[in-house]
């Protein structure tokens, strides 16, 4: 033992000696392609930075043709489909927020977050129950960097000097701030997207529940821009973040069928004691959650929930009015594929205090409007994850060769690339477009046509909601193979944005239950039908494929030999085509006629391909490839 390891020392002197003596050379390529603007934007204690100046000489090599490190990619200036619908005009702190999010520092925030996931500490030191749950300190600044922008609050901020009009832009900055917020790490929207859902529920129902507990949960510091990541009573507390609890292990989406028992405990305050378990609840550390459980007849405490009953919707605070814990047992934190910096849990409720919101048996309909919030967010997340996952295959593709030329040179790369364009931008010109209706629907900025808007973005949320979610785990994919052996390693950003990317498809209605509602939408509202076939009859003349197309669909929505049987069993067939051309019609509308060509030619033209890079020959590739990020 004692010679080789006598050979190995010598060797080790020898490489040493040979590394010192010899030229260092390192890896400064493309050093003056990106701006160093990480000292300009940093709001945390620690900067981070990538290693500077590596040595490329090593014992037996030399390394090189390796991309450099990404320090800086301005989300909002370099996004041109953003920049169609968030302008100037109505951008608010977006471009601000694009600019600060862009550097190294808070890319590397979220790589943190995710390496080190949440714990959970069910007791203190002395055995007391607490159900409080530990994160890194990024994870804290990845929440207080949002907040500070309004992520969660934007949209129902009163405007400077007003305590009824609200930002007429709000929705949108909303979601554009979520857009770009995603990009860097995703865990930290589902907290910030379910307190900007919840809170028109909540400012709708809950000063009517009860005066005492209005009064101990303010709901003014949900709006606050301060992040307070203190366990203590709403009251005490510089800002508040909503939760929500709904599914049970024996339901899943089916939320008729959920078990946990509600008891009336004050009918006069609406105060009610749940005792149940809920299977997923994000975000635990929220400070309030809105639940659904079923009420029952306290005289019988044996009663079974029968499949057929509605559930009622109920406030759930982490702390009681009288300064007390409330009953909020988590027993477990789940061990995710993806959004594993973000909290996600199994909880039981036992003697939890709960005050009941809208009526009795009313539930759905008072929480619908939590949903509608979070499924707009559900596919701006996903569209912020094609984009983020584009910019890193452009990046990469812009610094490998391959074969003597760049990768971004070669032909059949050229038209991958220019498919995960076309892809990224539909899916940010639908969530973009979804969130000007947002805006419509609650300002009543178009006042003689607002229910045609409101029955709109009904069935557009439904929509993107399937589509966008759906398509965004082949996107993602695409996008790592573009790095090849690079893009499959966990230094890279690929990995964190692949095992994200089938989350939002799941949360918020998987793909199926989508469909359904769709159907559910266009049979009992039909107005929202009208409102979508309107929409697209404008565009008619526009483009071929896309007339060809809505004509397609007209003639299968309109046929009487559907039965309801077959409809529901191409219900997803029915929703993708009417997404495609929701979103060609968009793309003809709003961004330029290469784009919109070549969408509409390579999604329903007779020649479109089955995987990406397969696009008709009469696309334009080199006005295309000048849409590129860092182009």
């Amino acid at each position: 033992m004692l010679r080789p390891r006598l050979s190995f020392l010598n060797q080790s002197l020898l490489q040493r000696t040979v590394v010192t003596q010899s030229k260092v050379t390192v890896n400064n390529d493309n050093k003056n392609d990106q701006k160093d603007t990480t000292n300009e934007y940093q709001s945390s204690s620690n900067s981070y930075t990538p290693p500077r100046r590596p040595l490329i000489q090593q014992f037996t090599h030399k390394v090189t043709n390796q991309v450099p490190p990404l320090e800086y990619n301005d989300l909002y200036k370099n996004d041109l489909a953003l920049r169609e619908f968030v302008t100037k005009e109505n951008h608010g702190k977006i471009k601000d927020m694009g600019a600060e999010l862009g550097t190294f520092h808070w890319s590397e925030q979220g790589h943190i977050a995710n390496r080190y996931p949440p714990t959970l500490q069910q007791f203190d030191r002395y055995g007391q129950r607490i159900d409080e749950v530990q994160f890194h300190p990024v994870y804290h600044d990845l929440m207080a960097v949002g907040m500070r922008y309004g992520v969660h609050s934007v949209a129902w901020e009163p405007l400077p000097g007003s305590t009824t009009s609200i930002n007429a832009h709000g929705h949108l900055q909303h979601t554009a701030g979520l857009y770009i917020l995603t990009q860097v790490e995703s865990g930290v929207c589902c907290p910030l997207s379910m307190t900007y859902s919840g809170y028109p529920v909540l400012h709708r129902y809950l000063h009517g529940a009860n005066k005492k507990l209005a009064e101990s949960f303010p709901l003014d510091r949900i709006l606050s821009r301060k992040y307070d990541r203190r366990c203590l009573p709403a009251n005490v507390k510089s800002g508040l973040t909503i939760g929500m609890a709904l599914t049970e292990k024996q339901g899943g989406s089916d939320v008729r069928a959920n078990s946990t028992k509600a008891y009336c405990d004050s009918a006069e305050e609406k105060r009610y004691i749940l005792i149940g378990h809920k299977w997923f609840c994000s975000a635990p550390m929220s400070d309030g959650f809105l639940v659904l459980a079923q009420i029952h007849d306290d005289t019988n405490l044996d009663q079974s929930s029968s499949s057929n009953s509605v559930p009622s919707c109920f406030f759930v605070p982490r702390w009681l009015p009288n300064g007390e814990r409330n009953p909020f047992y988590i027993q477990r934190l789940k061990d995710k594929l993806g959004n594993r910096s973000n909290a996600s849990s199994e909880i039981e409720f036992n003697n939890t205090q709960a005050w009941l919101l809208g009526k009795e048996h009313e539930g759905v309909k008072v929480i619908i409007e939590m949903i509608s919030g979070t499924r707009l967010d559900s596919a701006t997340s996903s569209a912020a994850l094609m984009r983020q996952a584009l910019v890193q295959a452009t990046w990469h593709a812009r610094h490998r060769k391959a074969f003597g030329h760049l990768l971004i040179d070669q032909p059949l790369m050229k038209q991958v690339l220019i498919d995960l364009l076309l892809e990224s931008e539909a899916a940010t010109a639908l969530v973009m477009y979804l969130a000007t209706l947002f805006d419509a629907t609650y300002n009543n900025i178009h006042s003689n046509n607002t229910g045609e808007i409101r029955a709109l973005a009904r069935i557009a949320t439904a929509l993107a909601k399937f589509w966008i979610c759906k398509r965004t785990p082949e996107t993602t994919y695409e996008a790592l193979e573009c790095l090849g052996g690079a893009g499959y390693v966990e230094e890279s950003m690929m990995p964190r944005i692949y095992r994200e990317a089938p989350l939002n498809s799941i949360w918020e209605g998987s793909g199926n239950v989508i469909c359904l509602d769709i159907l559910r939408s266009m049979k009992k509202s039909p107005e929202s039908l009208q409102a979508y076939l309107s929409f697209m009859h404008e565009t008619k003349g526009s483009n071929k494929h896309l007339d060809a197309a809505l004509e397609r669909v007209e003639k299968t929505l309109l046929s009487k030999d559907l039965s309801a049987n077959a409809l529901e069993r191409h219900a997803r067939t029915l929703a993708t085509q009417l997404a495609l051309c929701l979103q060609a019609g968009l793309l003809v509308r709003r961004l330029p006629q290469t784009v919109s060509d070549a969408f509409c030619s390579s999604r329903l033209g007779p020649n479109r391909g089955a995987i990406f890079g397969d696009l008709p020959m009469d696309i334009d590739t080199d006005v295309l490839l000048k849409r590129l990020p860092f182009s």
